[in-house]
């Protein structure tokens, strides 16, 4: 069963690397660049995640999807303490927990300070016990169609064509960069590896599909979690085959206070990521495609967390009132 899981896990791990890669989809800049009014990575998020919230619906309706999780856990006090964490952290990293494998993969050595960093922060958060109930426990009852009462797949495809009418409606100038896709093709191509990461899950015997959460903190307890570490390992595969094709492969370090962030910011991002029982992948992309109330919640945390940081570094550098600038 763990060859199945480390194949499966590899192979959907490219997967998500390469379109990461092309996409040039680090989950800060597209929160952070929809802050700015920039919204090209924020619409091909949005498309992707709506595509496969259809897909996964589907899949919990067949055998495979009986052995998968059905919803996370909406524990407020630890959403959104943890969704801050990981915004904060986004931003002094200026990238995300994903960004760092699929960004490692095109030759930017500095992540793996990064990833060090995220790493001790999983494993130090794992002492962090906060406070407040779980309002809605695991399973299809945390998510929104179960509130309303509504059949998961149903919901899922009015949500997708709302998306669909909107971003179709929204006109927009801003252009893709030379060998970036565009919002339309990163949308549908985050959609079909996402997808496909949840059916790969399913096979390889993972509960769970794209995430980063628990693959250090498995090592530490003695039960790793194959899967995990073959999907992570694989987006760094998958990133660094796409950048040979779009020519952007390029091995670099950085200065030296950029690695002090990385450290920083990584730490951040595996506390908050624990704390939120999901990362950027976890809750920003496969808890929201299952249509979690928490995912949901913490996604707001997070672009909460980064404007907290935003404003918190303009006040900084900006200095006391009346000084000379």
């Amino acid at each position: 069963m763990t060859t199945i899981a480390l194949v499966t896990g590899g192979v959907a791990g490219v997967g998500m690397g390469y379109v990461l890669q092309r996409a040039q989809l680090c989950f800060h800049a597209t929160f952070s660049g929809a802050l700015a009014r920039r919204f090209l990575l924020a619409r091909g998020w949005l498309l992707g995640v709506a595509i496969s919230s259809v897909g996964l619906s589907v899949l919990f309706l067949t055998p495979l999807g009986d052995g998968l999780n059905r919803g996370l856990p909406f524990a407020p006090v630890a959403d959104v303490v943890g969704g801050v964490v990981i915004g904060v952290g986004m931003a002094v990293a200026a990238t995300c927990v994903s960004g760092l494998f699929f960004k490692l993969g095109s030759g930017m050595l500095g992540c793996l300070a990064g990833l060090g960093g995220w790493a001790a922060g999983e494993l130090a958060a794992r002492q962090v016990v906060l406070p407040g109930p779980t309002v809605l426990p695991a399973g299809a009852g945390a998510t929104f169609p179960a509130l309303l009462g509504v059949p998961r797949l149903a919901f899922a495809v009015v949500f997708l064509a709302v998306v669909g009418v909107v971003l179709w409606r929204w006109r927009a100038a801003e252009r893709p960069r030379p060998g970036q896709w565009d919002w339309p093709v990163t949308g549908v191509a985050l959609g079909a590896v996402t997808i496909a990461g949840w059916v790969l899950a399913g096979v390889g015997g993972a509960g769970f599909g794209p995430s980063t959460v628990g693959a250090v903190a498995g090592f530490a307890a003695g039960a790793p979690n194959w899967w995990l570490t073959a999907f992570l390992l694989g987006i760094v595969v998958g990133a660094a085959v796409a950048a040979r094709v779009s020519g952007e492969f390029h091995v670099r370090g950085e200065r030296p206070v950029r690695y002090v962030r990385l450290v920083a910011g990584g730490f951040l991002l595996g506390a908050g990521g624990w704390i939120a029982g999901g990362c950027n992948l976890g809750h920003g992309l496969s808890g929201v495609a299952q249509l979690n109330v928490a995912s949901w919640v913490v996604v707001a945390a997070i672009v909460a967390g980064i404007a907290l940081a935003r404003a918190v570094n303009r006040a900084a550098t900006a200095g006391p009132p009346g000084a000379a600038r």
